[in-house]
């Protein structure tokens, strides 16, 4: 199940996230998108997203807090994120999602991004599945917080996902995939073991 070695590290947006998505009752793991009430996470909804696979390979923007929004300069709710992120972050991202769903698990990482501005800064990303109305795992709750614990007060628009500094996918209950979605060091996903 969860490792305490890795939410030791979360920080308090993801500890708030993580802990009200471990009270919702679950089916084979997974809580059901109905019994999220997003008012249960007021306090960190700024930087809340919802993700949802539309066919294999296409994802899209369902919901995107304000903050995350003001960090990437432009309403991302309805974008796919072939269309948001470099073609690099883009693949490492979309193999992350795949394996959230598809296993099930979680993903816990920190990501170096790069705004327009020129300021740089670490954001820590907790993503966990839920069920789609159709009773697919097709949904991904997801929190992203400066590690810094600042929020931008104006448009700054995120050129690029420059690296992902940690990725670590967490068990729920359907153990892990083998392999890190991250794009270091070969330029996409390899399997843990190769280290």
């Amino acid at each position: 199940m969860l490792d305490s070695s890795v939410i030791d590290r979360f920080r308090p947006t993801a500890r708030d996230l993580l802990a009200t998505w471990s009270a919702l009752p679950r089916r084979d793991g997974v809580p059901a998108r109905a019994d999220f009430d997003p008012m249960a996470v007021h306090q960190i909804l700024p930087v809340v997203s919802l993700v949802e696979r539309i066919t294999e390979g296409e994802w899209r923007v369902r919901l995107a807090g304000t903050e995350i929004e003001r960090r990437w300069g432009r309403p991302l709710t309805g974008l796919a994120y072939t269309d948001i992120m470099t073609p690099a972050a883009a693949a490492s991202t979309l193999c992350e999602f795949e394996a959230i769903c598809g296993q099930p698990c979680g993903s816990w990482s920190v990501r170096h991004l790069e705004l327009s501005s020129g300021r740089r800064l670490d954001i820590e990303t907790l993503r966990l599945p839920l069920r789609a109305a159709d009773g697919s795992v097709s949904l991904i709750l997801s929190c992203g917080g400066e590690v810094t614990g600042r929020f931008l007060h104006e448009a700054d628009q995120c050129r690029e996902v420059l690296t992902v500094i940690e990725q670590e996918f967490l068990d729920i209950g359907a153990g892990t995939p083998e392999w890190v979605c991250a794009p270091w060091p070969t330029g996409g996903p390899y399997k843990q073991s190769d280290f």
